[in-house]
């Protein structure tokens, strides 16, 4: 013997079906629309991080510019450790055969 489903019952299944659908696509919208959140938010803090490394990148590279200028290494060895440009005649070459 068949149950019949009166159809008041069978309007009401629908309907939590689609309520229940209606639902989970909610969260499942609410969880996308999160994790897009988080993820815009760390490219942000990665470009800021990169903009500030760059920036720290050029103000070393500046630094090492002027740290090996050739006027200022000659200064450091003749001053601090007493190092002279020799004359030429005082040169000596050697050659090894």
């Amino acid at each position: 013997m068949k149950k019949k489903i009166s159809k008041n019952k069978k309007k009401n299944m629908i309907m939590s079906a689609l309520f229940l659908a209606l639902v989970g696509f909610m969260v499942f919208y609410i969880w996308i629309f999160n994790y897009t959140n988080i993820l815009y938010r760390e490219i942000d803090k990665l470009k800021r991080e990169e903009a500030n490394l760059i920036t720290q990148n050029r103000i070393v590279s500046v630094e090492l510019e002027r740290l090996s200028r050739a006027d200022r290494i000659i200064n450091i060895a003749m001053s601090e450790m007493n190092m002279y440009t020799p004359a030429p005649e005082t040169l000596v070459v050697i050659i090894n055969h």
